[in-house]
């Protein structure tokens, strides 16, 4: 079971259910960057109120399209600023649920409580493998 183990990252995400490892919005991103060109709706923008600012959007689009993680969490994969992998790693913890501090930890708390729990119930079924 050591291989599962290196899917759920320090904060208790499986990272094999992530969306930027399975790719699912970057590569819908591309493929409607893709159409995008090819009806040359560039130029048609403008004539379509609602569309708003085209070079916002596309900037949105390229940020969507560059969220892919072809590594896990563990593997240095996954968003290179994470403030909860590097406490973690930096107090030699396994998993950041290891900490005292879990409950008021203000790097957790931006993730929602039941994504949490969700979490914590990945790290509580690996420590029984």
């Amino acid at each position: 079971m050591a291989e599962d183990k290196n899917v759920i990252a320090y904060c208790g995400i499986d990272c094999s259910k992530c969306f930027s490892h399975k790719r699912t919005v970057s590569d819908s991103a591309r493929k409607l960057r893709r159409e995008l060109r090819s009806a040359n709706l560039k130029d048609l923008w403008k004539e379509v109120p609602f569309l708003g600012d085209y070079k916002e959007f596309k900037k949105t689009l390229d940020g969507l399209a560059m969220l892919r993680c072809s590594r896990m969490c563990r593997g240095g994969g996954g968003n290179p600023w994470c403030k909860i992998r590097s406490c973690a790693k930096g107090k030699g913890y396994w998993s950041c649920f290891e900490c005292n501090d879990v409950l008021t930890c203000a790097k957790l708390k931006p993730i929602s409580k039941s994504r949490r729990n969700e979490n914590l119930k990945n790290l509580r079924r690996l420590e029984g493998t």
